[in-house]
C-alpha cells in the first residue's frame, strides 16, 4: 500500500480521537458545572463560615418598679478598657523583629515559649504600663488568660482593665489619644438604688457565656457567633421574670482575613432592651418595715386586704445587691451565709404557727352546728386526755371562756377542747381551705413547697403510724407537726379581714387574679365575724394590747412557738393583725425569731409594736384620719 493510501486512514483516526476527547470533556465540564450548581449553597456556607464572624450583643435588662413608679432595680454603665488584637498586628511584627536582632530584649517580657509570644506580651504590658500611669493603679496581664483569647475570641477586644471607676474613665477620656489602639468600651450593668431593701424579693443577676440563642435565618446563618457574657437573673423577681426583663439578643458581623483578625464590618442588628416590670411593693413601707426589724432575725408581710397585692416582704438579715454587681466578691458572700441572709424569711421559712392557728380551729369548729361559741366554759390550769396534763398558758388558768374571750386571752386549754371536739379531719381540711400546705403562688422562685397540715393520712404516707388525739390537740394550737410560711399568714389574716376562705396573693401590679366576695346570705360571713371580734378583743384587752390604738380598730392575733433546732430551744414570736376592721385595708403578718423564753404576753410583747407601726405608717400614706377608724 502506498503512503498516499494512508494518509486518509490515519486523518480519520485522528478525528475520531478528537470527537472522543472532545465529549470526554465536554462531559467533565458539564459534570463540574452541575456539581459546582448543585452544591453552591454549601460552598457559600463553607466560604461564610471561614470568612465571616458574628459578634452577639445583648439589650440591657428591662427595669423593676414599684406600684408607685420608684425605680427599684435599673441599668448602670460599667466602663473598661480593651483593645482590639488586629491594630497591634504592626507593632507585633515591629517587636517580632526587634527580638530577632537583639535576643537580650526579650528580658522582662514574660514569655519564654516563643519569639512571637515575646513579642505580642511585650507590646500588652506596654500598653497596660501606660494605663496604669493614667488611672493610678496597676494593671497586670495573665499570659494565659491572653493566649485564651488569641486562640477562642481573637475577634473581640481583649480587655486589659476592667472596671473603671468614673475618675478614672475621666482621665482616659481626656488622655487617650484619638489614634491610640486602646479604646473605652462601656456595657450595662444592674444598679439597685435601694440598695438592700426588698433584697430577697427583686433578686439579683449573675454572669455567663450566652449558650443557644436563636438567632433565627439570615444571609449568614451558621457562621461562627462569639457570645458576651449573658446577665441571668438567679433569685427573687430577677429570676421568676427573668424572660420578660432579659434583652434581646443584636450583633456585628464581621468579615476577618485568614488569621482570624477584623477586616470589615458587613451587617448588624440593634440588641433590645428588655422588658419593665412593675411590682405591687411600697418600697416606703418596705423600707420601714425593715427599719422595724433591724437587728433581728424575722419576717413581715403586708398584704392589701382587696386585692391580694403584696405591699411589703421583709426578711432580715438581708444584703445589699449593688454587692452583685458586676460579680459578688467571695469575702461577701461569706458574710451573707454565716449571718444567715441567703433565706427568704417570709416565703421560704417554714415555722410552726404558735396561736395565731388559734382563728383556724375556730372556723373549723363553727362548720359544726352543735357548737355554741358563745357559751362558756370552764378553764383551769390544765387539759388531761387519758394521763396526760396539757398545762395553760397561765398558772391559774383563765376562768370561765367563750369562743370570743378564747381568741382575745388565747386560752390554750379553750382550744385544746375545741381541737378535740372538733376532730383534726375538720380542722385540716380549714387550713387547706384556707392554703396552707401548700405554696401561694407568689412569682417568686423557690417558695417552700413542704409546708405541712398533718392529719392521719399524711402521717400514714411517711410511715410514723396511726393519728393520735394528744397530736389533734397540739395542731389545735398550731403546735405539733404544723408548719407555715409567714405569707401564708398573712394570707390568712387577709382572708379573715376579706371575710373569704382564700386570698390568692401576687407581687406582679395589675396582674392579680380576682378575688370573689363572699354572697351576703353566706352563714360563713358570721363565722368570720365571730373571729374577727375574738381579734379586737385581743388588741382591746388581751395578748395583743399593745397594739391598742386609740382611734384605729385593730385585730390581731398573737402567739408564741418553741421549737429545738440542733437541740436547743428558741422561741419565735408571731402576730397576725388587720386594720381597720370596719373596712380591712392592710392585713399582716410578723414573725421574729430568738425573742426571750420569758415572753409574758405570748409574742404580743415582741411582735405586737412591730404591726402596730406598720399599719399605723401604711394608714398614714392613705391619709386616713385617725377619727374616722374608730
Amino acid at each position: 500500500m502506498s503512503s498516499s493510501d494512508s494518509r486518509p486512514r490515519v486523518g480519520g483516526r485522528v478525528l475520531h480521537i478528537g470527537i472522543l476527547v472532545f465529549i470526554g470533556f465536554s462531559t467533565l465540564i458539564g459534570a463540574l458545572s452541575w456539581h459546582q450548581l448543585l452544591h453552591a449553597e454549601a460552598y457559600h456556607r463553607k466560604e461564610a463560615g471561614q470568612t465571616y464572624r458574628r459578634i452577639l450583643k445583648e439589650g440591657a435588662r428591662g427595669s423593676i418598679f414599684d406600684r408607685n413608679g420608684n425605680l427599684l432595680a435599673g441599668n448602670q454603665p460599667r466602663f473598661w478598657a480593651g483593645v482590639f488584637l488586629n491594630e497591634l498586628r504592626t507593632e507585633f511584627r515591629e517587636r517580632y523583629r526587634e527580638f530577632q536582632r537583639n535576643p537580650d530584649a526579650m528580658k522582662g517580657s514574660g514569655a519564654a515559649t516563643s519569639l512571637t509570644w515575646a513579642a505580642r506580651m511585650s507590646v500588652l504590658k506596654e500598653k497596660s504600663a501606660f494605663l496604669s500611669s493614667i488611672i493610678g493603679r496597676e494593671v497586670t496581664l495573665d499570659e494565659d488568660r491572653v493566649r485564651n483569647h488569641f486562640a477562642r475570641r481573637l475577634i473581640l477586644p481583649l480587655e486589659l482593665c476592667t472596671d473603671l471607676n468614673r475618675d478614672e474613665y475621666a482621665r482616659l477620656v481626656e488622655q487617650l489619644s484619638p489614634e491610640s489602639p486602646i479604646q473605652i468600651f462601656s456595657e450595662p450593668i444592674r444598679f439597685y438604688p435601694f440598695g438592700s431593701a426588698a433584697c430577697h424579693s427583686i433578686g439579683y443577676v449573675s454572669q455567663g457565656d450566652i449558650e443557644e440563642v436563636d438567632l433565627g435565618t439570615d444571609d449568614f446563618e451558621g457562621i461562627r457567633s462569639f457570645g458576651i457574657k449573658r446577665r441571668t437573673g438567679k433569685s427573687g423577681l430577677e429570676a421568676s421574670m427573668d424572660d420578660h426583663l432579659r434583652g434581646g439578643i443584636g450583633w456585628d458581623i464581621w468579615r476577618v482575613d485568614p488569621l482570624g483578625f477584623q477586616f470589615e464590618k458587613v451587617s448588624s442588628k440593634d440588641a433590645v432592651q428588655g422588658n419593665d416590670l412593675k411590682t405591687t411593693l411600697d418600697i416606703h413601707l418596705q423600707m420601714y418595715g425593715e427599719a422595724l426589724l433591724k437587728g433581728k432575725k424575722g419576717a413581715l408581710a403586708a398584704v392589701l386586704v382587696d386585692t391580694g397585692e403584696v405591699i411589703a416582704l421583709v426578711s432580715q438579715p438581708g444584703y445589699n445587691l449593688n454587692d452583685f454587681s458586676p460579680v459578688l466578691k467571695q469575702s461577701t458572700f461569706d458574710t451573707i451565709d454565716s449571718e444567715g441572709g441567703w433565706l427568704h424569711r417570709a416565703v421560704q421559712g417554714l415555722y410552726p404557727p404558735a396561736s395565731t392557728f388559734k382563728v383556724i380551729t375556730a372556723l373549723a369548729a363553727l362548720q359544726i352546728p352543735e357548737y355554741q361559741p358563745l357559751k362558756e366554759i370552764y378553764c383551769g390550769p390544765s387539759f388531761t386526755l387519758a394521763d396526760r396534763r396539757f398545762r395553760e398558758n397561765r398558772a391559774q388558768g383563765h376562768g370561765y371562756v367563750n369562743l370570743t374571750k378564747g381568741l382575745a386571752v388565747s386560752s390554750n386549754v379553750y382550744f385544746y377542747k375545741l381541737g378535740f371536739e372538733t376532730g383534726i379531719d375538720r380542722i385540716a381540711k380549714q387550713a387547706k381551705l384556707m392554703g396552707l400546705g401548700e405554696p401561694t403562688g407568689i412569682e417568686l422562685p423557690y417558695e417552700a413547697r413542704n409546708s405541712i397540715v398533718p392529719d392521719p393520712e399524711w402521717k400514714r404516707s411517711i410511715g410514723r403510724g396511726g393519728w393520735l388525739h394528744g397530736e389533734t390537740i397540739n395542731v389545735a394550737i398550731g403546735q405539733g407537726d404544723l408548719t407555715v410560711t409567714p405569707l401564708q399568714m398573712a394570707a390568712v389574716a387577709a382572708s379573715i379581714a376579706g371575710k373569704r376562705n382564700r386570698t390568692p396573693l401576687t407581687l406582679i401590679h395589675g396582674k392579680g387574679p380576682a378575688i370573689p366576695e363572699t354572697p351576703p346570705d353566706d352563714p360563713l360571713l358570721k363565722h368570720f365575724e365571730l373571729v374577727t371580734e375574738g381579734m379586737l378583743r385581743c388588741v382591746q384587752s388581751g395578748t395583743g394590747s399593745v397594739m391598742r390604738t386609740e382611734g384605729v380598730s385593730i385585730a390581731g392575733k398573737t402567739g408564741t412557738a418553741q421549737v429545738f433546732p440542733g437541740g436547743v430551744e428558741k422561741n419565735l414570736a408571731w402576730v397576725i393583725a388587720f386594720a381597720p376592721v370596719e373596712k380591712p385595708a392592710i392585713a399582716l403578718s410578723v414573725l421574729i425569731e430568738d425573742t426571750q423564753s420569758d415572753d409574758p404576753i405570748y409574742g404580743g410583747r415582741t411582735t405586737g409594736p412591730i404591726a402596730k407601726a406598720l399599719i399605723l405608717e401604711y394608714l398614714k400614706q392613705l391619709g386616713t384620719p385617725l377619727s374616722q377608724t374608730e
